[in-house]
């Protein structure tokens, strides 16, 4: 399997509706509304076609095959230091696509960006995105207590970074 990290654009909205719109992909995400509907997935087509004076976020589509399978992202945090975020559709789940992503994020973040440093917020029980980052070379941190909220709930996260 291989994945290609694209840009997104409108022919991503019919699959960012279907695959978001489930309960058990968006209960991992902090800003992803549930139900997923097509004006937020035309909203997020529109958010990531603007492009800032100095770029801080830097958003893909995962695709195989010519197909959405998910999404992942950097957000530049400083000169040497960015977050990943990602998702996959759950029907895509197990099949090694988020293992490549990451990987590729990566290398982007280090080898086009000069980063030295990738973050990952994961939720407590999120075990699946856990293995992932290890898989990459990802070190748990720090577990933290109330650090995101999301709607009326705190939620605990664990801290994974890679340095180089």
């Amino acid at each position: 399997m291989t994945v290609e990290l694209k840009h997104f654009s409108v022919k991503h909205i019919p699959e960012l509706c279907e695959l978001l719109n489930n309960e058990n992909v968006s209960k991992w995400l902090l800003v992803v509304p549930f139900p997923y509907t097509q004006q937020d997935a035309e909203d997020w087509i529109k958010h990531c076609s603007e492009t800032p004076e100095v770029k801080k976020d830097f958003a893909y589509a995962i695709e195989s095959k010519g197909s959405l399978v998910g999404g992942i992202g950097l957000h530049i945090k400083s000169t040497h230091s960015a977050e990943t975020g990602y998702w996959l559709g759950e029907k895509y789940w197990g099949n090694g696509y988020m293992t490549e992503a990451i990987k590729k994020i990566t290398d982007f973040g280090f080898n086009e960006l000069s980063l030295a440093r990738i973050t990952a917020h994961v939720f407590d029980g999120n075990i699946r995105s856990e293995k992932i980052l290890l898989k990459n070379g990802f070190e748990l941190e720090g577990f933290l207590k109330k650090s995101h909220k999301k709607g009326d709930t705190f939620l605990n996260t664990k801290l994974y970074a890679k340095v180089i």
